[in-house]
């Protein structure tokens, strides 16, 4: 069975990180980068503009999305981040419960995604964010 492929976008500014509060299920909540999963016949880098729109009111341009890595997971994870958007900070899907700033040293990996503290500080790190 072929695997699903999901994308996620990191927004970033001044050594910080946008990350959202994910309600997965009641009992289930974690921050992460905003995305989702890519459709039939769909380009990546629509999917994760497509998503980010669809949960929240920011706007990205598909040239001012950088991929960063792709991981093999349960699924295919396509990593962008980008440090230009517009739009407002705000919260369209009920599923996102917060949207909040992060300094690169204080992101809270004990609350997102088993194995994000492997790959995200590499991608934080890089003197191009």
């Amino acid at each position: 069975m072929k695997k699903r492929t999901g994308t996620v976008c990191f927004i970033v500014k001044d050594n910080k990180i946008l990350l959202a509060l994910i309600e997965y299920s009641p009992n289930d909540r974690k921050w992460n980068g905003i995305g989702g999963f890519v459709n039939e016949n769909e380009a990546p880098e629509d999917a994760v503009i497509r998503e980010i729109n669809e949960e929240t009111f920011i706007k990205i341009r598909k040239e001012d999305l950088i991929k960063l890595k792709e991981l093999d997971l349960d699924i295919n994870l396509i990593i962008y981040k980008t440090n230009k958007w517009g739009g407002e900070l705000k919260i369209k899907d009920p599923s996102l419960k917060e949207l909040k700033w992060f300094r690169f040293d204080k992101v809270p990996y004990d609350q997102m995604h088993e194995g994000n503290d492997k790959w995200l500080p590499e991608l934080l790190n890089k003197a191009d964010l």
